[in-house]
């Protein structure tokens, strides 16, 4: 799994495909309403872009920790060591999305032009055991206060993890803690928090990887989280129970809703999914077949929120509903090897649900390709047979365009 550790990070951009009118909507007046923590695009590492976010019953590395609480303890083939870990990192720019209908509201960009998102991760497995934890953070630039100071926004998902492989590895099951904030500081090299909020809940999960079977079955439960102003916050509430930070009227909680992601994976070919773990594995992986095509398929169910809007309404002041109803995105991929040791080719598909009155759900293709370059000792840092490889995917959809690259190690 170490293979992120030398990956360059994945560059994704996001083009529009054409301008939508929207009626203009009332103004926030008051804290009274609650921030809907929801993301509907999939945005991922390349691997996972490319087959569509249907990635929970594969769930290897840190990118399976969105997808399925029992990835810290689920091996992938080429890990041989008792003692294994994986990191990642990525970043989506400005103008990458500053013109597209991103949280499908039928509205084109962003309320703030300087914004940058995050997302960082590691996981450590020793035996049976794994445990990791994932971040995605969102910041922006507001501005300039009355005095001067610059000020910034952030809001930042988290998940901590921990798991354990049962039953001669057919089985992994994992728990874990899932928590959302929302933060406002003034100043630059010294900042100064003016609010936070914070909420925490658990989440549980399952991996299903029978040996004599080329397949695998994933579930996972995300409790819902709701998170509030904490107390002593610099900035409390007036008597009307209003919190205003910037021009800004903060909402009274940020809410994650509850997640049900279900998921089945089943490979056609002669290379398996899973081997055995013992003292030959290494042997094993070596000499394995390269042919294969890899199916996956998942549903992503989330559940509503009372009196919420959106992200983009809330930086942009304005009262549009969001989270009213139970929504489902089913994802589908495959993955074929068409030249061995050589060249692998994603497809997919999804459909992302609208979290908006009155908005359709929209329907994504999904394509991607990963290529083997050439062998790279980086200067004695890995070993001499260690391959390269560079890989890339698109998203397509009503008023979406991304596309990423990323390189790393070849497996």
């Amino acid at each position: 799994m170490r293979s992120a550790l030398f990956a360059l990070f994945a560059a994704v951009g996001v083009l529009p495909l054409g301008p939508v009118a929207l009626a203009a909507n009332p103004p926030l007046r008051s804290s009274n309403y609650a921030i809907d923590v929801f993301q509907g695009p999939v945005l991922a590492p390349v691997r996972v872009s490319g087959l569509a976010g249907a990635y929970a019953p594969l769930a290897e590395g840190v990118e399976g920790i969105g997808v399925n609480t029992a990835a810290p303890a689920a091996r992938s083939l080429y890990s041989t060591k008792y003692v294994d870990y994986d990191l990642s990192l990525g970043f989506t720019f400005p103008n990458s999305l500053r013109d597209t209908d991103f949280d499908n509201n039928g509205k084109v960009g962003f309320a703030y032009k300087d914004f940058l998102f995050t997302q960082m991760g590691g996981l450590i497995q020793w035996g049976p055991w794994g445990v990791g934890g994932l971040a995605s953070l969102q910041n922006y630039t507001l501005g300039l206060d009355a005095n001067g100071q610059l000020l910034q926004l952030s809001m930042t998902r988290f998940q901590l993890q921990l798991a354990r492989a049962l039953l001669d590895r057919e089985l992994v099951v994992g728990v874990g803690l899932r928590a959302v904030s929302l933060g406002i500081d003034a100043g630059e090299e010294t900042k100064t928090n003016l609010a936070s909020m914070f909420g925490i809940n658990v989440e549980a999960g399952a991996l299903w990887t029978p040996l004599a079977l080329p397949m695998r079955a994933a579930l996972s439960l995300r409790a819902p989280v709701q998170g509030r102003l904490l107390p002593g916050s610099p900035t409390p509430a007036d008597a009307d129970g209003n919190v205003r930070v910037a021009g800004l009227y903060l909402p009274s909680s940020v809410k994650l809703p509850w997640e049900i992601e279900a998921g089945f994976a089943y490979q056609f070919g002669p290379r398996p999914l899973q081997i055995a773990w013992g003292p030959d594995r290494e042997e094993q992986y070596r000499i394995l077949p390269r042919g294969k095509l890899l199916l996956t398929g998942s549903v992503l169910i989330s559940g509503a929120v009372s009196n919420a809007i959106g992200f983009e309404s809330f930086l942009s002041q304005q009262l549009e509903r969001s989270g009213r109803r139970v929504v489902f995105s089913p994802r589908v991929g495959a993955e074929i090897e068409p030249i061995e040791n050589r060249l692998q080719l994603r497809l997919g598909s999804y459909l992302e649900p609208s979290r908006f009155d009155g908005i359709q759900p929209r329907l994504h293709g999904t394509a991607g390709v990963e290529l083997r370059l050439f062998r790279w000792s980086v200067f004695g840092l890995t070993s001499p047979e260690t391959s390269w490889r560079i890989n890339s995917f698109i998203d397509v959809s009503r008023l979406y365009l991304a596309w990423g690259v990323g390189a790393g190690i070849w497996h």
